[in-house]
């Protein structure tokens, strides 16, 4: 989708990324690119990525339908508080005819609260290093990602297990 130079979205996206808005008002200008199926480009932050994201690497996201995510996807989307994540895709589970997903960041150990599907934003589908180009939809990179995911997985399950033993020894 390309928004044209006159257009209302166009000024309230230059608004936004001016720094003149909250973090929800920012939040619900990429919903609504997202929804008009248009392409969001965005700098990764923070770390809990590391070591696939560092924190200055360009993501494109894109809508898709919640039905077509799978383990490994990295998604966009908000959390129980309303801030904006990019996580892993470590499990998908349907209840009760509700779909949600198990996220984590690669470099934390505990598991994000489930995500409800509504809660979904985009999948990135490309990275930015640079000049290098990494495209998430390879079956390459796809693959890669789904191995990732079990290997967090197993590390989350992991640990709640050590845990639980430590408090039953102590």
């Amino acid at each position: 989708m390309k928004i044209s130079a006159n257009s209302d979205l166009r000024k309230s996206f230059l608004n936004e990324m001016a720094g003149t808005a909250s973090t929800l008002e920012r939040l619900s200008l990429f919903q609504e690119l997202l929804n008009r199926d248009a392409l969001l480009r965005m700098r990764a932050t923070g770390g809990s990525m590391v070591p696939l994201l560092h924190g200055s690497e360009i993501l494109t996201i894109k809508k898709v339908s919640a039905s077509s995510l799978g383990k490994g996807d990295l998604v966009f989307f908000k959390n129980r508080y309303g801030h904006p994540v990019i996580h892993r895709i470590v499990k998908k589970q349907k209840r009760n005819d509700v779909l949600s997903f198990q996220t984590r960041g690669d470099a934390l150990i505990v598991l994000d609260e489930p995500v409800p599907d509504g809660e979904i934003l985009g999948k990135v589908c490309r990275l930015e290093k640079g000049s290098k180009q990494i495209d998430f939809e390879s079956i390459y990179w796809r693959c890669a990602n789904y191995i990732r995911a079990t290997i967090n997985l197993f590390e989350s399950r992991l640990h709640l297990t050590a845990t639980a033993f430590k408090k039953l020894l102590a």
